[in-house]
């Protein structure tokens, strides 16, 4: 009897600049571990084999340490049937450090249980985290919770520092697609309305000023008048020091899979976004410009 095939997902993010890299347990007719690696930061992937499913089957093969991340929802419910079934009949997990991030428990534990595994995520560099609730303010009557819990997705890139996530879309060999080529994407994934500060208030005026570490003089980021009985303000920052780095990323697996790159900001309205764009546009311009035009793929930046 064959041993089913499975494809397991997980995160990995080296020491200084995180990014989701594919690092993929196989299960498979074969009794040889294969281990290969990523082209993206140099990670490397493991698939691992095995075909004997009898009861005297081969000692299980060890797992490498990861941080596992349970959520909620039929998505827990399903990831829960594949690990029972398929990850621990044949892998060894006792290497694993597992983190529940459910509503209830976030709550139980006023957010300590995320903080522990932002902080395991650092140590370990290997996550697979299942999909879990912000709650809403319905959400939180439903569930009887002290507060609406903020998003663990943004607490998780800000403490590993999460340049980018990546979403690309899934060929399969027998499946058209309305497309034949791969689509990759890449969104800066730090700062923004993830971290936002706000409150609501009334009348009055709002001034966001800042003070600079060195000592400099303070001044006057933005002011405005409030004249609406009822306002939410939110005041969020963007780093700009990372974006050559997604750049690199970017560019790089753009070039591997042949496919033309587009930088899509929305600077003719937010003009804070013109940085993000000059930055993007110069690493193209230095290192990568000519490799697009020796390797015939197109670009329109």
């Amino acid at each position: 009897m064959n041993a089913p095939l499975v494809d397991f997902y997980m995160f990995a993010f080296n020491q200084k600049y995180s990014c989701n890299i594919h690092v993929w347990f196989h299960i498979e007719n074969s009794q040889n571990a294969v281990r290969s690696t990523s082209l993206v930061n140099n990670a490397t992937s493991f698939r691992f084999k095995s075909t004997d499913t009898s009861k005297e089957s081969k000692a299980k093969i060890l797992a490498p340490p990861m941080v596992y991340i349970s959520g909620e929802e039929m998505t827990h419910y399903a990831t829960k049937l594949l690990i029972e079934q398929w990850i621990e009949p044949h892998f060894d997990t006792s290497q694993w450090e597992s983190y529940d991030l459910s509503c209830k428990s976030r709550d139980d534990t006023d957010d300590q249980v995320l903080s522990d595994a932002v902080e395991a995520g650092k140590r370990i560099g290997a996550i697979f985290k299942e999909p879990t609730i912000t709650p809403s303010a319905i959400q939180v009557q439903e569930m009887g919770l002290k507060k609406a819990w903020g998003s663990p997705n943004g607490a998780m890139r800000r403490g590993w520092n999460g340049i980018t996530i990546s979403r690309d879309t899934i060929h399969i060999d027998g499946i058209e697609l309305g497309y034949k080529n791969q689509v990759l994407f890449e969104r800066h994934a730090v700062g923004g309305e993830y971290g936002a500060g706000w409150n609501e208030v009334g009348q009055g005026t709002l001034l966001t000023t800042y003070i600079p570490k060195d000592g400099g003089a303070p001044f006057v980021v933005d002011k405005r008048d409030l004249t609406d009985n009822h306002n939410v303000c939110v005041v969020y920052h963007n780093p700009y020091d990372n974006v050559r780095e997604l750049a690199h990323l970017f560019f790089k697996r753009c070039l591997e899979h042949k496919v033309t790159p587009y930088i899509v900001t929305k600077k003719t309205v937010f003009k804070w976004q013109e940085g993000f764009w000059a930055t993007m546009k110069k690493v193209f311009d230095e290192s990568y410009k000519e490799d697009f035009l020796k390797a015939g793929v197109q670009f329109h930046l």
